[in-house]
């Protein structure tokens, strides 16, 4: 049985909340969403994209050994069977809609197959890139989605390719609908995260070890937690326009964000609670580079915060 490509409003809806938690998808929804008002008369969804690259990324992870045979194909086949598909449900198209929308596909299955680090899958990315430019300008299809490739991401299909639990194994039921690495947050599960987090970050709206000095201003601790909201909400780091500054040594910062990790914060995966210190915080800029090694390093007399911030 071919696996239908397009889907219906009610599969959107149900692949968004199955998948709201889902690396690719995040990567996905972010690059090509506009992609979808822009093919006026197809209207080629992120969600329709997230679903055909497990299609053809599935397909080669099942069938190691006739990856160059599939990927020779994968062009004109993802190509045909969305014509096809569109013909049958009587879903209007232009031939240069239906060009881009499989670029986009199959450019999202050679992300899939680079993150693999499997070298019989890598070498065929090339030949799948050729057969993007062939139809496409290359630079709209790739440059949106680098754009938004995160660490997360990686670390989400390495997990993935290890599982051999397949998405496109789990899509032709809507009520089958579900991530195998990541099963989808309830909406009470992030209120609590949030509200725990919170808490343990109250500390920050108070004073340094001196008892006078704020550890920040209040103006910036309110924007502090609202990024740290937005996180935990969109599983995405929101970039502030202007980076927070804390009086905090860098050390103490980056424990502090350490112990939300842990208490309360894996809700987040660790690499974008890493992500959000190097983006949100002004004293970090300079120390990116160490922040996964030294994520949960201890600093000397860390408590000293919570003596004189008991109140808090």
């Amino acid at each position: 049985m071919i696996m239908k490509r397009l889907l219906t409003t009610d599969n959107k809806r149900s692949i968004r909340k199955a998948f709201k938690d889902n690396a690719l998808f995040r990567v996905i929804n972010a690059a090509y969403k506009e992609f979808e008002t822009q093919m006026e008369t197809l209207q080629f969804s992120p969600e329709e994209i997230f679903i055909n690259c497990f299609i053809g990324f599935d397909k080669i992870l099942k069938n190691r050994d006739e990856v160059d045979e599939i990927t020779v194909r994968m062009w004109n086949d993802t190509y045909c069977e969305l014509r096809d598909d569109a013909e049958d449900i009587s879903r209007d198209y232009t031939k240069n809609e239906l060009e881009t929308a499989t670029s986009c596909i199959v450019y999202t299955i050679v992300a899939c197959m680079i993150a693999s680090e499997d070298w019989n899958i890598m070498k065929h990315t090339e030949s799948l890139m050729c057969q993007i430019e062939e139809h496409t300008n290359l630079n709209n299809i790739t440059l949106p989605f680098e754009e938004h490739i995160d660490n997360a991401l990686v670390e989400y299909l390495q997990h993935y390719i290890k599982s051999s639990k397949y998405i496109s194994e789990r899509i032709n039921n809507p009520k089958n609908y579900e991530d195998p690495i990541n099963h989808v947050r309830k909406p009470k599960d992030r209120l609590n995260a949030k509200e725990n987090i919170k808490k343990r970050l109250e500390f920050m709206n108070g004073v340094m070890p001196d008892g006078e000095t704020p550890i920040m201003q209040p103006a910036q601790f309110r924007q502090m937690i609202e990024a740290v909201e937005y996180l935990i909400e969109n599983n995405v780091v929101k970039i502030l326009e202007e980076k927070i500054h804390t009086r905090m040594p860098i050390a103490d910062l980056r424990y502090t964000f350490y112990l939300v990790y842990q208490n309360g914060g894996k809700i987040i995966n660790r690499q974008l609670w890493i992500d959000f210190l190097g983006a949100t915080f002004s004293q970090m800029q300079n120390n990116k580079a160490s922040l996964p090694n030294h994520f949960s390093d201890i600093p000397n007399n860390y408590d000293k915060y919570i003596k004189h911030n008991k109140k808090k």
